[in-house]
């Protein structure tokens, strides 16, 4: 028996959005990820997307994480609406995950990202920005306090094995 195959799922923004992306930041490259979801099944159960947004917010005191109850440290993320403005997408995360305000938003890099489950790919394209504060604590988002923030001047070691993070990471450091 023929084997079916397999169905993916796309999520990008507009072609005038992507067009406008690639003429206002010809520098950056995208990065491509694939992830191998190891059989699990997606889990499509949620408001559809133009894509993913991915924050590295440096203030006074380092580099900003967050944390969901029982996982690793990783950086402010969301998804971007159907029709937001991925700016708008950033300030409306930090606010919702962290609870701080955001004083600049520039665009640092492109991701290409595919999750491959058992059932349908996933492809989805990352806009990493980097932003700074004024804000120097964390207050917890609007989100209801599930996600912990912290700033750190040394970014942890479980959250330094992660290849998309320390790309997100190299992304900002030169803005």
């Amino acid at each position: 028996m023929k084997k079916a195959p397999k169905r993916m799922l796309i999520e990008l923004p507009t072609a005038d959005e992507i067009d406008a992306l690639a003429l206002t930041t010809p520098h950056i490259e995208v990065r491509k990820f694939d992830f191998d979801m190891k059989g699990m099944k997606a889990d499509l159960n949620y408001v559809p997307c133009k894509g993913q947004l991915v924050l590295v917010i440096s203030g006074e005191n380092g580099v900003l994480l967050t944390r969901k109850k029982g996982g690793a440290w990783s950086l402010p993320s969301g998804r971007i609406g159907t029709s937001e403005d991925p700016v708008k997408a950033a300030k409306r995360i930090a606010k919702e995950e962290c609870g701080i305000g955001l004083k600049s938003v520039e665009l640092a890099g492109m991701y290409d990202v595919v999750w491959h489950y058992s059932d349908v790919s996933v492809k989805r394209l990352h806009l990493v920005y980097a932003a700074l504060t004024d804000e120097c604590e964390c207050v917890p988002g609007e989100a209801g306090g599930a996600t912990q923030a912290k700033f750190f001047a040394n970014i942890p070691e479980a959250s330094s094995e992660d290849e998309m993070l320390a790309c997100a990471l190299s992304d900002c450091s030169e803005k």
